[in-house]
């Protein structure tokens, strides 16, 4: 498909496309910002018109919305020629853009004052559909036309990367990259399923883990848990027994030696510790309570009272003397205190652990000691219910690991499968069977070189995953080696659109799109190179039956480079003289 016409019902300069190249051309004699809206001559909002009447859903962002009460009432009709031969004429209105209409004709056709449409005010998403049949693409047919559409409508911000545009940056590769290997010849399909078996794979792992987490269960204890079933079944069983002939001898045989062995045990412990803990502390309470005292005038009076003389250096040593201890006292006082702390710490848990212990051990007491048997038997009744649960728990528990095992059993073959898609990713990748990629390749490098006088490579690369990264690099002459230069913003763009038209060439002779519009194609390049770009966009065009759009303001085009472009190719001039010199003929 290509291009025909682009009108409206209402301010807007009509376009009429030139079968090979056509040059958006604007003039600026005053020193704008053409990025802001307010100053937009509309050399780059033509790209946002065009894609809206390709059926682009539009956003809150979109200038038809933000600027909305500028718009009220546009009707916007864009005619484009077929690969059959025929003309398709798309309406579509502002103020009701979910509502499509189209119409097709034998020759190029003005629909302005049309009111029999084919189809009428039909839905966005069906006219998707009925506009994908219109093209009639017989490439890449597992894709509708709006994945790819955009690749061959770059503004500025898709310039940043050869294979991602803009709208992909946000989402995730499984969005773009199965789309680029099928537009490269490969099986894309087979991307697709990679990542959504990654997908399945990290959902299993989580489940997994989850499990894990909240059951705190460990697959290695199958055998342990088991053996603790068996156990606690055959405790259940013996409460069971006694519980129904009242035989309470063997629980109270088991409580007197839990109430000797280990109660008792440790409460006498514990009592040992609580006492050790209490002198202790006595004894840090009284170290701390104790001050170093020394008076130097009291010692002055006693050398006077002798006759005997106290020299002054004396009254500096002991002064000094008795920093130093009044230092040593606030150190030594600091660590008392914290042992009093920790000590006092220490001694509160041992004597909550105490009250534990008694209250344990006053209640075997009060069950030994207790000859009423119906007291007794609701006693060991609870015990025999805690048994159950105990059991209850550890068989949720091997059920859970049973659950594991079975999640372990899909994640392996999952696991197994990804490794059968890694490797026929790589086998698709190193066979010579497709055609189309080595194609794109040398066409690519052509058109780059032509221009920079410098080769270009497309390659790919599996990463650590398996997964596709898709590699575009400047390279010196016959060497392999990457060079800095395709890190340009300059080179990056021409990298872009190179590869776009490498594309439409390597499609020519299919039924695919065979128009390409780039913003801004010019800017940066040097006059040289520029020359170059026109030179292999005329060729490419003429050889390959392709349609070539771009933008550029007038003084990036030199004046022999723009002579040579004839009316018909110069598509839409736009100049900043007045609202007239804009593509809408207002500002916004």
């Amino acid at each position: 498909m290509k291009l025909s016409q682009l009108y409206a019902n209402k301010n807007f300069k009509r376009i009429r496309f030139n079968d090979g190249i056509n040059l958006v051309l604007a003039k600026v004699t005053r020193n704008l910002d053409l990025n802001k809206d307010s100053h937009n001559l509309g050399k780059t909002t033509l790209i946002a018109v065009i894609d809206f009447m390709l059926l682009k859903d539009i956003t809150d962002e979109h200038i038809f919305n933000i600027y909305k009460n500028k718009f009220t009432g546009y009707i916007f009709y864009l005619e484009i020629l077929l690969n059959n031969g025929k003309y398709l004429t798309i309406k579509r209105e502002i103020d009701c853009p979910t509502k499509i209409s189209f119409k097709t004709s034998d020759i190029s056709v003005n629909l302005l004052d049309e009111e029999h449409w084919e189809k009428a005010n039909i839905s966005i998403k069906k006219a998707e559909t009925f506009l994908n049949e219109y093209l009639a693409f017989d490439v890449l047919k597992q894709w509708k036309y709006r994945k790819s559409v955009t690749y061959f409508l770059r503004s500025q911000k898709d310039y940043n990367n050869v294979f991602q545009l803009s709208k992909f940056s946000k989402g995730q590769d499984v969005d773009w990259k199965p789309f680029m290997f099928d537009l490269l010849g490969f099986d894309g399909n087979l991307l697709t399923q990679k990542y959504d078996t990654d997908k399945q794979f990290s959902e299993q792992k989580k489940l997994i883990n989850g499990i894990k987490n909240q059951f705190s269960v460990d697959t290695e204890e199958v055998d342990k848990i088991k053996g603790a079933i068996d156990l606690k079944k055959d405790e259940q069983l013996t409460l069971q027994e006694q519980i129904d002939t009242f035989n309470f001898y063997q629980q109270e045989r088991k409580l007197n030696k839990e109430l000797v062995e280990e109660i008792e045990e440790k409460i006498s412990g514990l009592n040992s510790a609580e006492y050790n803990l209490e002198y202790d502390l006595e004894k840090a309470k009284q170290s701390f309570s104790q001050k170093v005292s020394f008076d130097i005038d009291q010692l002055k009076n006693i050398y006077e009272e002798a006759k005997i003389f106290f020299p002054d250096n004396l009254v500096k040593d002991y002064k000094a003397l008795e920093d130093f201890n009044k230092k040593i006292t606030e150190e030594r006082n600091k660590y008392l205190k914290e042992k009093i702390d920790k000590l006092s710490k220490q001694l509160k848990d041992i004597r909550a652990s105490l009250l534990d212990y008694n209250e344990k051990r006053n209640q075997i007491l009060s069950v030994l000691q207790d000859k009423d048997s119906f007291k007794k038997f609701k006693t060991y009744q609870v015990n025999l219910t805690k048994v159950e649960g105990e059991i209850s728990r550890l068989e949720e528990k091997l059920k859970n690991i049973d659950k594991i095992a079975l999640l372990g059993e899909t994640t392996d073959k999952l696991s197994d499968t990804i490794e059968s898609l890694v490797k026929e990713i790589k086998t698709q990748i190193s066979s010579n069977d497709n055609k189309v990629y080595p194609e794109i390749r040398r066409l690519f490098n052509n058109i780059f070189k032509y221009i920079f006088n410098t080769p270009a490579m497309i390659f790919m690369k599996q990463n650590n995953q398996g997964n596709i990264e898709f590699k575009v690099d400047v390279t010196k002459e016959n060497e392999s080696d990457i060079t800095a230069e395709g890190k340009g913003n300059t080179y990056q763009k021409m990298l872009c659109i190179s590869f776009d038209l490498a594309i439409l060439a390597a499609y020519h002779k299919n039924s695919f799109y065979r128009f390409v519009y780039h913003d801004g194609a010019l800017e940066g390049l040097d006059n040289r190179k520029k020359t170059n770009y026109i030179s292999i966009i005329k060729r490419y065009c003429a050889e390959n039956n392709l349609q070539y759009i771009f933008s550029a303001i007038e003084h990036d085009v030199p004046n022999e480079l723009l002579s040579s472009f004839s009316e018909e190719e110069i598509c839409l001039k736009l100049n900043d003289s007045g609202d007239d010199g804009k593509l809408f003929g207002f500002s916004f």
